[in-house]
């Protein structure tokens, strides 16, 4: 079965390749060597409230004169870090201008009943429509319609 593998730059620790190998073979000693990389499956969390930080454990492999032990691997994983009050705010207005095009095309029947001389009643809007207000207004931290 093909594992994926960095190639280490050493001295620099830094990533110069990757690539899926089966079972490649693999020299310790060199400026340059192939890691295999461990992953960590995503945790659940709450969308709302965290997010997720990509995060890379991998050793200090800059001693040249140190061999790298074999069973050395780049382990590339997660951390579940709590959303910040703009973050937060952020996801709230993406979904204010998620019904946009719904208020858009509800503004403009309003204005075509008012200059045709309608009148208008919350019943002239479909409940779905004063759903989405309503929605939009406890986003906005308002009460309902």
């Amino acid at each position: 079965m093909k594992k994926w593998y960095s190639k280490i730059e050493r001295v620099t620790g830094s990533v110069v390749k990757r690539k899926q190998y089966d079972n490649p073979t693999r020299s310790f000693n060199k400026p340059f060597v192939w890691l295999e990389e461990q992953r960590e499956a995503k945790p659940v969390f709450d969308e709302e409230t965290h997010k997720l930080v990509k995060t890379v454990i991998q050793p200090d492999l800059s001693d040249l004169q140190v061999d790298v032990p074999p069973n050395t691997k780049r382990v590339l994983g997660f951390d579940v870090v709590v959303l910040t009050k703009e973050e937060k705010a952020g996801i709230k207005t993406g979904k204010i201008a998620g019904s946009d095009g719904t208020l858009a095309r509800m503004t403009e029947d309003i204005l075509v009943i008012i200059a045709q001389g309608g009148v208008l009643k919350k019943d002239s809007f479909a409940n779905e429509v004063w759903e989405k207000i309503n929605a939009r207004r406890l986003l906005r931290g308002e009460s309902e319609v």
